[in-house]
């Protein structure tokens, strides 16, 4: 099917219809997972960022395969009126956040956490995955806290098109728009 543009009037340029897409050079691999259905999720989420991410990131794959970034989205504090993000590894959905997804009428994707793993190359994914590391230290740590076993882990896998904000850095990235204060 052809793209018919519809008559619209940009407010950003850099968003036009000749305008090439800032797609990043980086392929992005999300992992979606439950926990253990008898690990509570304090457990759950302490052991995902902190034992975890230690095996992952001092693994001597992570730096001989150059993973580019391995990115975590922590729940939001009980009392914060905001969103609490930090880019070290995953992202966990904690029951008060699937409550408030469900409350403004949207679909929950049923998984307890994701991890994203952005890599330069296909060839550098499989040496990391691979790697006698991974499945001596990564995989058996799982087993502390994923449901990986009877639920599966599911993958999506893309390149980032960042339409606003800083692009991943030292992987010839570009930035998307920005604010203009």
């Amino acid at each position: 099917m052809v793209h018919n543009k519809i008559d619209h009037r940009f407010v950003n340029p850099e968003l036009e219809w000749d305008q090439k897409e800032n797609y990043q050079p980086c392929i992005k691999l999300s992992f979606f997972f439950k926990k253990l259905p008898n690990v509570d999720d304090d457990h759950f989420q302490m052991h995902y960022n902190h034992v975890h991410s230690d095996l992952t990131v001092a693994s001597k794959g992570f730096n001989v395969y150059k993973i580019q970034r391995y990115v975590q989205v922590r729940r939001a504090h009980p009392h914060s009126t905001t969103d609490a993000f930090t880019h070290v590894s995953q992202t966990y959905q904690d029951p008060e956040m699937k409550k408030k997804v469900e409350s403004l009428g949207m679909e929950l994707l049923d998984f307890d956490a994701c991890s994203t793993i952005w890599v330069k190359s296909w060839d550098d994914w499989e040496k990391f995955s691979s790697s006698p590391e991974y499945a001596k230290a990564l995989m058996p740590d799982a087993d502390h806290f994923m449901d990986y076993k009877t639920s599966g882990i599911k993958v999506f896998a893309g390149h980032d098109l960042i339409v606003f904000g800083k692009a991943i850095p030292d992987c010839d990235a570009t930035d998307g728009i920005t604010r203009r204060d």
